[in-house]
């Protein structure tokens, strides 16, 4: 969930400590990695062997796991972990991928860091993992994941939210549904799109794509985006995007989760997104086991079941998951649909790309 863009200093992970007083040097403080690995005594450990230990020792630790996430879905995690697991609670802390980023840094800059496990979106895991903040997992079940959920340095992707294009399907009719995206720039579209306030990254992954895959100059997407944004309003949060789109505030709109929409056509909402719109941004969303951890065990017992059991549970919550198979999960993209990694530029150039989304959507009014 991302509601608001978050101010790039903090995104780049530096700012916020610096300003605290400069890179600490404390050994196991944010800015340093700790002295001793608190998953050591696990990392060589396989199959059942593993589980029966880390589970012996979660127990030990006092049955408690404690999580930050920004994931709306996170409860059908929990509730398969611990029936799984009855002898393990999870303490989750959700709130939006912004707040649970800056809560883990200020609670490590303070010396006090408070959760096991992280679970939100990848810029904010690369920012914690530029502090020394996370523990790069190293388990079996990386083998059943698609390599792009993998090599992301201290965090592994659990899953993948997918922007795309959807409509109201009681004013787009069947047949009129939106073809191609240059299209939205037609006056016939004045205030019927909305866009998301904080989407940023999804902006520069877009404006990427166009210049680098379709050949368009920079000039010529800005003028687009221009166009576009003529005829948009803003919303705030992917779920109040959802639900305004499912009640006609608008008819379209651009950058909505897949997972959003299919799960509000489920409970009978006027909403689609196919036949798709291309391209299909996809967004990496992680787990990431944190580097001074209270409970090592737990953490490691949650993050191999999550990447492994847990995937049918995150395919049964509409989302895509990280693994290669999951039994009974049917890709709900369509086969031949154009689809288009985070740019890359969106994790180097944050300030760059904050900003001009920013300016972009200066003076839009609000929907709702």
């Amino acid at each position: 969930m991302r509601q608001g863009a978050l101010p790039a200093g903090l995104l780049a992970g530096g700012l916020l400590l610096t300003a605290c007083g400069g890179s600490p040097t404390t050994a196991g403080t944010a800015g340093s990695a700790p002295d001793k690995n608190p998953y050591a005594a696990y990392e060589s450990l396989t199959g059942q062997d593993r589980t029966d230990k880390l589970l012996a020792d979660a127990k030990k630790e006092g049955g408690t796991l404690d999580l930050y996430t920004s994931n709306t879905d996170i409860q059908d995690l929990v509730d398969g972990f611990e029936k799984a697991y009855p002898g393990i609670k999870v303490q989750a802390f959700r709130a939006n991928s912004e707040t649970v980023l800056q809560r883990a840094l200020q609670e490590n800059q303070a010396n006090k860091p408070q959760n096991d496990v992280i679970d939100t979106n990848d810029l904010e895991l690369r920012a914690l993992d530029s502090q020394h903040l996370l523990h790069a997992y190293q388990g079996s079940a990386l083998d059943g994941l698609k390599d792009a959920a993998k090599g992301l340095g201290g965090w592994t992707a659990e899953r993948f939210n997918a922007f795309v294009v959807g409509w109201n399907t009681n004013q787009v009719k069947k047949g009129q549904e939106p073809k191609d995206f240059a299209d939205f720039a037609d006056p016939k579209w004045k205030g019927k799109l909305s866009v998301e306030v904080g989407d940023w990254d999804w902006y520069a992954s877009m404006h990427t794509y166009l210049t680098d895959e379709k050949g368009m100059s920079a000039a010529d997407v800005d003028a687009l985006f221009a166009k576009i944004a003529r005829n948009v309003k803003v919303t705030k949060g992917h779920t109040v995007q959802g639900e305004l789109l499912s009640a006609g505030q608008f008819a379209v709109a651009l950058s909505v989760y897949s997972h959003t929409v299919d799960k509000a056509a489920k409970k009978g909402a006027p909403v689609a997104w196919r036949p798709a719109v291309g391209p299909v941004i996809l967004r990496p969303n992680g787990i990431a086991l944190m580097a001074r951890p209270r409970h090592p065990a737990a953490a490691l017992l949650w993050t191999d079941w999550v990447l492994t059991a847990g995937q049918k549970v995150i395919a049964e919550s509409l989302r895509i998951p990280a693994a290669k198979s999951v039994p009974g999960f049917k890709d709900p993209i369509p086969p031949g649909t154009t689809t288009y990694a985070l740019s890359k530029s969106a994790e180097t150039d944050t300030k760059k790309w904050n900003a001009a989304y920013d300016a972009l959507l200066r003076g839009v009014p609000a929907a709702g």
